[in-house]
């Protein structure tokens, strides 16, 4: 049975219903949402409310026999608010200063990610002129964020939005120091081999400098020269930083053997299992996640989702089983950027992630009725009765649901830390 409109007289306890209101226009935290109790019929009443959207599918019953015309159950002028209804609003104006403050965090946050994505660029540039300081730029960049991440084990992944299209910046790399380290945390790592991790993984590609740039943009399958061109750049690196006197030695293994894979069908040496170090195995796993996700041509690019579930399943032969039980556990099941639908029907975009419950991440939610600058992010662990249904791809998307959720081109992580969240960094 499709959706219907029916009068406020007609609703019971049992029925789902959505609202064809501005969100600010009534006290519920939701527009769509199952009946409970009498008082939220009340409540619909003393606003005024005539008609409302019947889900049938989603409802436990069927609507009441209608009693004729809807009374208007306004209080009069000058009436004391009813409780219920008083109550109702102020949990929605604790909820709206909960997602004001959640809004400023996620700024926050991506302002973080914008200065440091700056600093990358910076020192890559100054490393390809033969800049010796660069190096020592590098460690400092790493300090902090090792510092950061390893002094609070509150510090959680967040996806960033990227409105630069400089194809100079050095996403990639960024991408797989942040999560290298996250997942370097979560194995147990000391802050001494964090360094090593965090520096290995920034300067993991830089051998790509040397491959000719139609090579490294060349669209579809290379070929075999081409492709034993491209599978020299761990070396090609590993030579580069080499010569870098300030640039870490124990680091150099990790640039080296990043694409190492334990079966022994990995390169430049096909090392197996016992002879590639647990840091080169965290970095390739950060490389192998971020390269699904964000491929040269963005249409080839799977989901975060679909991306951790093809490294889990296809790619267990390659990569450490222990370790990926570990990148879960720290990226969710549904990581942030992960298009999902609710069991209530609704659609949200995933963007950060709950430590403690992988399946309870924090989602911005999709409501026509809700402004896009005012999109409501939603803590699930807040909201037992919403679970998550499945994954959805970007292209599934309705035109307008799309527009309003914006899935990335490019997704992008860096981290929130607990003390990001009592104030706001000093200034640098």
């Amino acid at each position: 049975m499709p959706p219907q409109n029916i009068p406020v007289d007609s609703l019971c306890i049992g029925l789902f219903i959505q609202l064809n209101l501005k969100w600010m226009a009534h006290p519920f935290i939701f527009n769509s949402f199952k009946i409970k109790s009498d008082d939220q019929i009340q409540t619909l009443k003393e606003l005024g409310v005539k008609q409302v959207l019947y889900i049938p599918e989603k409802s436990d019953c069927r609507p009441a026999v209608s009693k004729g015309p809807v009374a208007q159950d306004k209080a009069p002028p000058g009436a004391a608010p009813a409780p219920v209804r008083d109550a109702l609003w102020e949990l929605k104006k604790q909820q709206i200063e909960k997602l004001e403050k959640r809004r400023q965090q996620l700024q926050q946050c991506e302002k973080e990610y914008q200065r440091t994505i700056k600093q990358v660029s910076v020192v890559m540039q100054k490393l390809l002129t033969g800049s010796e300081e660069s190096a020592a730029e590098a460690d400092r960049l790493i300090q902090d964020i090792v510092d950061s991440l390893l002094l609070d084990q509150e510090a959680v992944v967040h996806l960033v939005n990227v409105k630069s299209k400089d194809d100079t910046a050095f996403y990639h790399t960024l991408n797989v120091s942040i999560l290298a380290l996250v997942l370097g945390r979560e194995y147990g790592i000391s802050a001494e081999e964090a360094k090593l991790l965090g520096m290995g993984a920034l300067f993991h590609d830089i051998g790509k400098s040397k491959i000719p740039k139609k090579l490294l943009y060349k669209r579809g399958s290379l070929t075999p020269a081409e492709a034993k061109l491209l599978q020299m750049h761990p070396q090609y690196g590993h030579q580069m930083m080499s010569e870098i006197e300030a640039f870490p030695k124990a680091a150099l293994p990790i640039i080296l053997t990043h694409h190492e894979a334990i079966d022994g069908s990995g390169y430049p040496k096909g090392l197996r299992d016992a002879d590639i170090s647990i840091l080169s195995k965290i970095t390739a796993i950060a490389n192998s996640y971020d390269n699904l996700c964000n491929k040269l041509d963005p249409t080839e690019s799977m989901t975060p989702y679909e991306s951790l579930c093809h490294l889990f399943c296809r790619q267990k032969q390659q990569l450490d089983g222990h370790l990926m039980q570990r990148f879960i556990s720290c990226m969710g099941v549904y990581p942030p950027g992960t298009i999902v639908k609710l069991k209530n029907e609704m659609i949200g975009m995933v963007v950060s992630i709950n430590p403690n419950k992988p399946l309870r991440p924090s989602l911005l939610l999709y409501d026509p009725n809700v402004p896009k600058n005012e999109a409501l992010i939603v803590d699930l662990d807040e909201f037992p009765a919403l679970e998550i249904d499945r994954s959805l791809r970007p292209a599934d998307l309705k035109p307008e649901v799309f527009a309003y959720l914006d899935p990335r081109t490019r997704v992008n992580y860096y981290f929130e830390s607990s003390t990001d969240k009592a104030q706001p960094p000093p200034a640098r």
